[in-house]
This record gives C-alpha cells, sequence and structure tokens, in this order.
C-alpha cells in the first residue's frame, strides 16, 4: 500500500519519510508549505522512496522501507502537524492517524484507511504535486 503523505494515491506514496533519527527541522513559520514541502521531500529521499522529487513506483519499495517510513511519521507526528499547511492539516492528521492504526493492526493490508478518506489521499496527493513539485505520485 502506498500512502500519499509521502505517499500517491490510495496506494499512498507517503508524504513522511526521513531519517529515521533527525527530527524535522525547526521552522519559524509554523505552517509554510515550503516548509512542509521540504521536509517530505527530504524524508522520503533519506529513506529511499523518493528520488530526485520523484517517488518510486510502489513495487521497487521494500515493505522494510514503508514501514520505516510510518514509523518515523509516527513518532514525529507533532513535527510534521506543525509545519503542514492549514489547507492540509487535516488530511495530513488522519494519515498519520492511519499509519499508527497501521501498527497497531502488525502492518496489515485489511487494515481500514479510516479516517483517511480518499478524498484526504486525493487532497495530499494534489497538494504535492501543485505545490511541492513532487512527481509520481
Amino acid at each position: 500500500m502506498r500512502t500519499a503523505l509521502l505517499i500517491g494515491s490510495l496506494s499512498v506514496a507517503l508524504l513522511v519519510a526521513g531519517s529515521a533519527t533527525a527530527a524535522p527541522r525547526n521552522v519559524s513559520a509554523a505552517t509554510s508549505t515550503s516548509a512542509w514541502c521540504a521536509e517530505v521531500i527530504r524524508i522520503n529521499t533519506k529513506f529511499g522512496t523518493m528520488k530526485n522529487k520523484r517517488y518510486l513506483p510502489a513495487n521497487q519499495v521494500s515493505n522494510k522501507t514503508r514501514i520505516a517510513v510510518y514509523e518515523y511519521a509516527i513518532a514525529h507526528r507533532s513535527q510534521l502537524l506543525s509545519i503542514a499547511p492549514a489547507v492540509i492539516k487535516k488530511a495530513q492528521a488522519d494519515e498519520l492517524t492511519f499509519f499508527a492504526r497501521l501498527k497497531a493492526n502488525h502492518y496489515s493490508p485489511t487494515t481500514p484507511l479510516a479516517p483517511m478518506t480518499i478524498a484526504d489521499v486525493k487532497q495530499l496527493s494534489a497538494f504535492q504535486r501543485t505545490k511541492c513539485g513532487i512527481k509520481g505520485i
């Protein structure tokens, strides 16, 4: 499953991902589009789910890598939400809640998306494409 957060359609490419040890950088503007985009790109590039601002095809990303992204996002939920632009904050929060449920269900592919919706996935994907210049989502 691929999630747009970093993530791109129902198989969301995971908007969030980054170094498993480094926390998101502090930014002065709490809801800065450029800061959020930069963090999404930094995280996904570091974990290997993105190259040159393009998400890799789902079949080129291992489950181990996806899980690392989910766990990073869960661990850094408050930092990620603090820099999420207001227009996508709810979708970002729903995605992070989905990641936590996915972990609680031992990454079962049958884990329901709720509270995340297809509309959230589309919104996050469109934002990444149009505001961040990310491709492959």
